[in-house]
């Protein structure tokens, strides 16, 4: 970027022009940004930045009851200066205020050449690879090197509902078919569930235990599989590599919109492990019906997680609670925070972010 000195000075009345999502300009420590782009993927959600648009946020972003900002922050609000704040005699220190004070946006990005495949070049990091992936950027990130293993790769939200949703009525409808002819309970079925009124509550507290059981299968996925890194030696190249492609390229790109939810193979190949398990274990109708319940959750969770990273929950909601708890996650402490469709996990296996706790 050109030094701040050529860059063009604009009045405190024409910052407040751009105060309306689309024209959002706010000012920091003399100098004016533009973050039209950015209000998507503010962590503190859209809407907190747009009530600030056009204002001057320099005390905002360093009051911890308000609004606290890691030191990430610092460097990304760089990549979206347009020009200097115009001062006057008693305010020159403002336009003195250089970026070299600031964190630059992620860690030793020159090790990495971003404009090809990455995965094939995290393992050379090495020991410093843990600290560069939780140094997070924004700028776009691609995996692979051919077009075509790129492509699926990447997956738009709505792509979740349309694929599983469908899967969730049909096993739905199987397993109440199951319940009716007691597939798997014939010696329990004549006596518990004799009517239509019993089978469809049956259904439905078995459907729920597979939800609450798919929270549990969330949390360890997330903690155990996605950061397998502390499980393993990790300056190792391959290990490196196996974290980055299941979880790392995440936390290293956390705006990226593309790469919030499940690419439809990796679930599939899941879902079927999951489904073997779950026959394996339980009668089949007891089985499908839990299935079910459990392939709804995995449905909310990554609806739920894409909306953390894109969505404005209102303020003081359980949605704007858990976002606030997912930005910890990712900004503060990643070794705390697990939970993402719920919080419930991490109080009995200690992993609840302490800082959240103290805040309580």
């Amino acid at each position: 970027m050109a030094g701040s000195s050529s860059l063009p000075i604009f009045s405190v009345e024409d910052v407040q022009q751009h105060n309306k999502e689309g024209d959002a300009w706010i000012t920091h420590r003399g100098k004016v940004y533009d973050v039209s782009d950015f209000l998507e993927r503010h962590p503190g959600g859209k809407d907190i930045l747009l009530s600030y648009a056009g204002q001057d946020v320099t005390t905002l972003m360093t009051q911890e009851d308000i609004h606290e900002h890691t030191s990430f922050a610092y460097g990304w609000l760089g990549k979206y200066q347009i020009g200097r704040l115009k001062c006057n005699e008693d305010d020159k220190e403002l336009d003195s205020t250089v970026r070299e004070n600031l964190p630059m946006d992620g860690w030793q990005e020159e090790r990495i050449d971003w404009n090809k495949g990455i995965l094939s070049q995290v393992g050379k990091l090495g020991p410093d690879y843990l600290k560069w992936v939780h140094s997070p950027v924004d700028r776009p990130l691609r995996l692979f090197e051919s077009d075509f293993v790129e492509f699926f790769s990447m997956t738009p939200w709505y792509i979740v509902p349309i694929i599983w949703i469908p899967a969730v009525l049909y096993l739905s409808y199987v397993s109440l078919q199951d319940l009716a002819t007691g597939n798997g309970i014939e010696n329990v079925h004549a006596y518990l569930l004799d009517s239509n009124t019993k089978i469809l509550l049956a259904f439905c507290v078995i459907f729920m235990f597979g939800i609450l059981l798919w929270s549990l299968i969330e949390y360890c996925l997330h903690r155990f599989l996605f950061h397998l890194i502390n499980f393993v030696p990790a300056d190792d190249p391959f290990w490196i590599t196996i974290h980055f492609f299941l979880h790392g390229q995440h936390h290293k790109v956390p705006f990226d919109s593309g790469r919030l939810v499940f690419p439809p193979v990796a679930a599939f190949v899941v879902a079927v492990i999951l489904y073997t398990i779950f026959i394996s274990l339980f009668p089949m109708a007891i089985a499908r019906s839990m299935f079910a319940g459990g392939l709804l959750g995995y449905v909310s969770y990554d609806m739920m997680h894409y909306y953390l990273h894109h969505g404005s929950p209102t303020p003081g909601s359980y949605l704007h609670q858990l976002k606030k708890y997912h930005v910890s996650h990712h900004f503060e402490d990643q070794q705390k925070g697990f939970g993402i469709s719920s919080k419930l996990w991490d109080y009995p296996f200690g992993t609840f972010p302490e800082k959240l706790v103290k805040a309580a």
